[in-house]
């Protein structure tokens, strides 16, 4: 028997019921069973993981691997070096798939050329609760939110892919190692940046990003994280996040990713922004949702301060 072209694989901890959601979602797809596999990676859950995948495994191509190390980053390279496929999509726990995504996965990594080595297409959000006025596009894409559009092309340096709805060649992920483990979510924190450490590496080496919109899923949004509290617990962590990130980075690397005279700009104003942020964040002379925005922008500050800390303890 051959193997498959593709391997879907999800990272998984404690979230059975949403598992079951998103392995229908995979086993409805439209691509014949044989051209795909679908690869559990139980990141040390103690829910009922176990018996949710074991369910399944008895009704089509779905294996599992028990990951003992918690680790996103951790459990993503766990996925890739054990799937059997050619090509290694990536999709949330809590996501569930269009009935297109192999298919399409398939269809641009046998067509485009020159071959892409990401590709992704849109996430859109379901929402528990009806989303807060406040919440704009932007703070959308935490939550995972991704779209450009309808039409199929390859994507810019200043243009993104969702790490929750991603597919690569696995040669792609071998030769540039695969994800961070000093970066990606860890136990509680919301320690993140592997994904974006990923693209510039992929970037630096010339590599393609594709975008494509039948690779499309729906990625659930929590009533939980359409709280002020929540995003300000996310971008500090987002500010940890992107300090780390960029240190990782080698100079060739950030060299070939930087985008624009516009980032020294930014760079320069920062201390005006964190001034007028500091005011509005009082909350006395503005509405609610620009006082939100900006503890949030603070937040972010807070936490790339906090990651200069971080970053030498580790070292030392």
């Amino acid at each position: 028997m051959s193997p498959p072209l593709v391997t879907a694989v999800i990272c998984t901890r404690n979230r059975a019921e949403f598992l079951k959601k998103c392995l229908i979602s995979l086993q409805r797809q439209t691509a014949p069973a044989e051209e795909y596999e679908i690869l559990v990676v139980d990141n040390a859950s103690s829910d009922s993981t176990v018996d949710a995948v074991q369910n399944f495994m008895g009704h089509g191509n779905v294996r599992y691997i028990y990951e003992p190390i918690i680790g996103l980053s951790r459990a993503r390279n766990t996925g890739w070096k054990n799937a059997a496929g050619q090509y290694v999509g990536y999709i949330d726990d809590d996501a569930v798939a269009e009935d297109t995504w192999v298919a399409s996965a398939v269809e641009v990594f046998t067509t485009v050329s020159p071959v892409p080595d990401w590709a992704g297409g849109p996430i859109e959000l379901a929402w528990e609760k009806a989303c807060p006025d406040w919440i704009n596009e932007e703070l959308m894409v935490p939550l995972g939110y991704v779209n450009w559009g309808k039409g199929a092309r390859p994507l810019t340096v200043l243009e993104r892919l969702g790490g929750g709805n991603s597919i690569y060649p696995k040669e792609t992920l071998e030769a540039v190692g695969g994800f961070d483990e000093r970066l990606g979510r860890e136990k509680n924190s919301l320690l993140s940046g592997e994904e974006t450490q990923l693209q510039k590496r992929i970037e630096a080496k010339g590599g393609l990003l594709y975008y494509y919109p039948g690779i499309a899923v729906r990625h659930w949004v929590g009533k939980e994280r359409i709280q002020a509290k929540w995003f300000y617990r996310r971008y500090y962590w987002g500010g940890v996040s992107d300090y780390i990130m960029d240190r990782t980075l080698t100079e060739d690397e950030k060299r070939r990713n930087k985008h624009s005279a516009a980032d020294n700009q930014a760079q320069s104003s920062l201390p005006v922004r964190v001034i007028r942020n500091l005011f509005l964040a009082t909350g006395v002379t503005c509405s609610a949702k620009k006082t939100i925005h900006s503890r949030i922008y603070l937040s972010y500050i807070v936490g790339w301060l906090t990651g200069t800390v971080r970053w030498r303890t580790k070292k030392n």
